[in-house]
């Protein structure tokens, strides 16, 4: 509830997630996919308080957003495909800066690794300025923490 809040917010007051680049969505056969911020506020929101090491020590924050599994579920990329042949999927992760970073499904598979990998909405409360984030807490470091994301694609 919060979430959509936070994203409505966003919306109404013009702020930088509101105009924030396009994040789209990339699958084999298929149209690409722009995730808006009303697109993102329609899925079930989560919560989570995260830590991890970076070149600058210790960061801590409380993201909220959606799970990128249920982003993925909700655009149907992985419809018809059987769990053992979800298994050999993976996400490339693309920031605007050309940063780029993998993550398997079965990493993210609410039925095997499980990991909360999160596409955020607010820090602390506060709504994402400068484009879409995404944060996979657990780690024990901030690498796979992308800013500016535009693009996932499934492979």
């Amino acid at each position: 509830m919060l979430r959509s809040l936070l994203i409505l917010i966003a919306v109404l007051a013009g702020t930088a997630f509101a105009g924030a680049g396009e994040l789209t969505l990339v699958a084999p056969d298929r149209a690409a996919i722009v995730v808006s911020p009303q697109s993102v506020a329609s899925l079930p929101g989560r919560e989570r308080e995260v830590t991890f090491a970076t070149s600058k020590g210790p960061s801590t924050a409380r993201y909220d957003g959606v799970l990128v599994w249920d982003l993925l579920r909700a655009n149907k990329l992985l419809d018809g495909l059987d769990p053992k042949a979800q298994l050999s999927k993976t996400l490339l992760v693309s920031a605007g800066d050309g940063y780029r970073i993998a993550f398997s499904i079965g990493e993210i598979h609410p039925d095997f690794g499980n990991l909360p990998l999160m596409l955020v909405t607010a820090i602390d409360g506060k709504p994402l300025e400068g484009g879409w984030r995404l944060v996979a807490p657990g780690d024990k470091r901030g690498a796979r923490a992308v800013r500016d994301v535009a693009t996932i694609e499934l492979r």
